[in-house]
This record gives structure tokens, C-alpha cells and sequence, in this order.
């Protein structure tokens, strides 16, 4: 075979490996980022109101519709001027939150929850993360009320979860924290009341729960109707503020920051 013929095959066995001109390259896989369910971002200037359905009550069972100057949640800055959605309530006072997905969580929905937040005080009892059971919570279904809770007990943060009606909240894993320090808590909630499950970051790092010494706690999370809560629940014996910097909810942790599970 004559050189000539040798390069003109050659030519032609690259041109049939090269992709046509005009035709697209085959992308990898990648799944669409979609926006979060909720996005409130306080450094952005976003107005509260986006986490939800506004909760406040002072003494029990008495709950105004409107802040006050003793109760309020809006947007605000902390200690250090840094922008936040400051909660507030003095002392006597119950509860100042948001009530998110009001009505909207799906039972087999995955749900991926961001929470910056900071505390001035740290007074056992103070809830400031409910996924809230609002369907079978009573005597006759036996839902528990409050399947999961970030709570403030003894200067320590701690995730609990209940598993039936009228059932104490069990604790599933402790952290020591300070005032004035701002935590970021990542949250994945598998929203099934027969094999739900929950796994948590903090600052960006996966914690092992105490009770499983796994990162992943199983149960029923999901009764009937549970929907996350965000703010400051209880602690009535003192004034109580907190500083909420960033809260996102998505259905893929694509949706979400990713810095808070680590990635």
C-alpha cells in the first residue's frame, strides 16, 4: 500500500470517531437544581413572612395576630449588626414562630431543611425547631405531637424524637453550645410514618445519634399531617431571643445550601 493511501485512511478513521458537526455531545447525568420550598435568607433582606403562617402566644391559649413590642419576629440584625430575622418574646411569654408548609407536607416526600441560627439565652425547655403533628395527635389516632424537636436543655442542643401519643420526648442526641455563637443545622426527614427517618448535620459535619450509633434515626415521623415549625417555643421563666440567619426547605439536598450537610 502506497503512503498516500495509508494517510487517506487514516484521515477517514478519525472524521468517523469525531461527533458530527451539529450534533449535541452526550452530557452527563446531572439533576436539575429546583427551587427551594421555602428560601428565606436574611443577609438577601427577605422579609420573614416568607417561612410561613405567623405563631405567637403569650400567656397560654392567648394568641394575638399581630406583633407587639414585647413579641414580635421581623427582620433585624444581631449583636454584631449581621442581618437576621430576630424572634422575641419576654418573659411570661410563650411562643414567637413560623409555622412553614402550612398544611403541605406529603407522607413519602424526603425533606431537606437548612437552619442558621443564634441565641442570646439558653433557658431548658426552649424549642426552636418543631416538625409538629397537626392530624392524629389525640387520644383516638395516638400520632405523637411532636415527632422530632431541636430544644435547649441544660446548655445543651438536643434533637428528640416521639414515637406515640402522650409519649415524653425522648432524647437522641446531645451538643453542648454557647450564646452569641451561630450553629448551622442540617436536616433530612423521611416523611412516612412506617420506615421515616431523620439524619442531622451540624456545621456541616453528620452527627451519630446516641440511642442508634448510626447517622440515621428510624421511626414514625410522619403520623398523619407534620410540618416544620421554626423560632422560639417556651422558655417562659426568662426573655428569650434568637437570630435567624438562613432557613431553606427542599426536596433534594440539591435544592438546598449544600455547605450545611458537608458537601
Amino acid at each position: 500500500m502506497q503512503p498516500s493511501q495509508l494517510f487517506v485512511g487514516f484521515l477517514l478513521l478519525v472524521l468517523s470517531a469525531s461527533p458530527v458537526q451539529g450534533e449535541p455531545i452526550p452530557a452527563k447525568d446531572v439533576s436539575p437544581r429546583a427551587a427551594p420550598l421555602v428560601d428565606f435568607n436574611a443577609a438577601r433582606g427577605d422579609d420573614p413572612k416568607k417561612l410561613g403562617t405567623l405563631n405567637l402566644e403569650k400567656a397560654k391559649g392567648d394568641k394575638p395576630k399581630e406583633t407587639t413590642k414585647d413579641l414580635y419576629i421581623k427582620l433585624d440584625k444581631d449583636w454584631k449588626g449581621t442581618p437576621a430575622a430576630h424572634f422575641h418574646h419576654i418573659k411570661g411569654d410563650r411562643r414567637a414562630e413560623y409555622h412553614a408548609l402550612h398544611g403541605k407536607t406529603k407522607s413519602g416526600t424526603t425533606y431537606f431543611i437548612t437552619y442558621k441560627f443564634a441565641l442570646e439565652e439558653l433557658p431548658t425547655g426552649l424549642i426552636i425547631f418543631q416538625w409538629k403533628e397537626y392530624g392524629s395527635n389525640n387520644d383516638q389516632d395516638m400520632g405523637a405531637n411532636i415527632p422530632l424537636t431541636l430544644e435547649i436543655r441544660k446548655n445543651q442542643l438536643v434533637f428528640t424524637h416521639t414515637f406515640k401519643w402522650k409519649e415524653s420526648r425522648k432524647v437522641q442526641w446531645t451538643q453542648d453550645i454557647k450564646t452569641r455563637t451561630e450553629y448551622k443545622v442540617g436536616m433530612e426527614i423521611l416523611a412516612k410514618a412506617d420506615g421515616g427517618h431523620a439524619k442531622l448535620w451540624l456545621n456541616g459535619r453528620p452527627i451519630t445519634f446516641d440511642t442508634t450509633k448510626s447517622t440515621t434515626l428510624t421511626g414514625n415521623m410522619f403520623p398523619n399531617q407534620a410540618d416544620p415549625k421554626f423560632g422560639i417555643y417556651g422558655g417562659q421563666d426568662v426573655q428569650v431571643d434568637s437570630y435567624v440567619y438562613q432557613i431553606q426547605i427542599g426536596t433534594s439536598k440539591n435544592d438546598v445550601d449544600q455547605s450545611y450537610f458537608g458537601n
